[in-house]
């Protein structure tokens, strides 16, 4: 009898941990897709109604819902997983300069410190003298 019950249970644990890593796997293969269709030149593109992927789950949906990821993932979990995703997106947008203005504050603020540099190394001579 005992036998029996050490079987079974030892089968239960191999299904629930079977089934934990095939959820992972789909939740990692859905945030992979995400991510190869949500980037941030599909995020710049407004809708006729103005909205973007990040902004609306309908808009998002029709990207990502032709991969077959998509229907593996339970329907339940892949609003909230975009959602994740879109807070993220958004809020590294905010925290990353734009490029073009970094090239312009770079050359102004490299050619006030290379001025500044001569000019600290006049001084220094004229110290010595």
């Amino acid at each position: 009898m005992d036998l029996y019950c050490d079987r079974d249970s030892l089968f239960d644990t191999f299904i629930c941990l079977f089934s934990f890593m095939l959820s992972q796997r789909c939740t990692n293969d859905f945030k992979a897709l995400l991510a190869e269709v949500i980037t941030a030149e599909t995020a710049a593109q407004k809708t006729e109604d103005g909205k973007t992927v990040l902004d609306s789950w309908s808009t998002a949906k029709r990207l990502i819902k032709p991969d077959p990821r998509y229907n593996k993932m339970p329907r339940k979990e892949r609003e909230t997983l975009w959602r994740r995703y879109a807070e993220e997106m958004l809020r590294k947008q905010k925290f990353e300069p734009d490029p073009k203005e970094d090239k312009h504050t770079d050359s102004k603020n490299r050619s006030a410190n290379d001025s500044g540099r001569y000019h600290s190394g006049s001084r220094r001579t004229n110290d010595r003298r």
